[in-house]
């Protein structure tokens, strides 16, 4: 409840650089975000240097000792499906399956990772694996400068969260940075697949056509009725496929590129949820 009442700071951290953005709350309205530069951040530091660098980053805010909203690039972490364990009887079981199945998919100890899901019994749960050693170091640099964190969570989950009323039967959702997308497809009202894609440079709507019919095949579900994009949608896809067809929609603009991406997609075509 307190972020709604407070002014805090909206620290969007990728593998080299951190964007930092001012959130001012207002009472029954949602947030205004006002864009500030990029950083350089390297999260490969040991925790002293990546305190140095952190504290550096924010030396110039003068909120900079205030509340802080992070999300987490989604290279930076691992995104898996988990169906209802056979038998299980408690949350531990969930976890335990989770472990297992985060070491099995990508070949890491689960004990370096810190595993968090919307567990559910009756259909499959989105599970998100963090490592520790990354959360570590945040909460470190972020206590030794002051500053509170209010939320922490990926990119993909963040914008899950305000693109999910969206969702409907055939729906997929896919999140887009200037790297990478995460991916997460539906069949029959539940989650069946969800994966982050490396972009390459010269990625184009064929591409992405392509990423749909090859997922849906090797997880033997239907291709999207409907995809939602958000995030920093790249420009050639927004003209060749936004104003294609409505099978596409922008369900979610990049704060950095809200005003811009406002202008350039055609409003007939676009149900933006920003």
């Amino acid at each position: 409840m307190l972020k709604f009442f407070c002014s805090s700071l909206l620290v969007d951290i990728q593998a080299g650089q951190v964007h930092i953005s001012q959130q001012v709350a207002k009472l029954r309205r949602s947030p205004g975000f006002e864009a500030v530069p990029s950083f350089p951040l390297d999260t490969e530091l040991d925790a002293a240097d990546f305190a140095l660098h952190w504290e550096s980053v924010f030396a110039n805010y003068p909120d900079r000792k205030g509340l802080l909203e992070i999300i987490l690039d989604d290279v930076l972490v691992k995104f898996f499906v988990l169906a209802p364990p056979a038998h299980a009887q408690s949350l531990k079981d969930f976890h335990a399956a989770a472990q297992m199945r985060l070491e099995t998919l990508f070949s890491v100890s689960s004990d370096d990772w810190l595993i968090s899901a919307d567990w559910q019994s009756n259909r499959p749960a989105l599970v998100c694996a963090i490592p520790k050693t990354l959360l570590a170091k945040i909460n470190g640099a972020s206590k030794k400068s002051g500053q509170r964190i209010l939320s922490l969570q990926p990119r993909f989950v963040w914008m899950w969260n305000q693109c999910k009323q969206r969702f409907s039967t055939g729906t997929w959702f896919v999140s887009v940075k200037e790297k990478a997308m995460t991916l997460a497809a539906f069949q029959d009202g539940s989650l069946r697949m969800v994966k982050t894609i490396l972009l390459p440079e010269a990625s184009d709507d064929a591409w992405l056509r392509t990423q749909l019919q090859r997922e849906a095949m090797l997880h033997q579900i239907n291709p999207p009725a409907q995809l939602l994009l958000a995030g920093r949608i790249p420009t050639n896809w927004q003209y060749s496929l936004l104003r294609q067809t409505d099978q596409y929609q922008l369900a979610k603009k990049d704060l950095a590129d809200h005003n811009a991406e406002a202008k350039a997609l055609p409003k007939s075509r676009v149900g933006a949820a920003s």
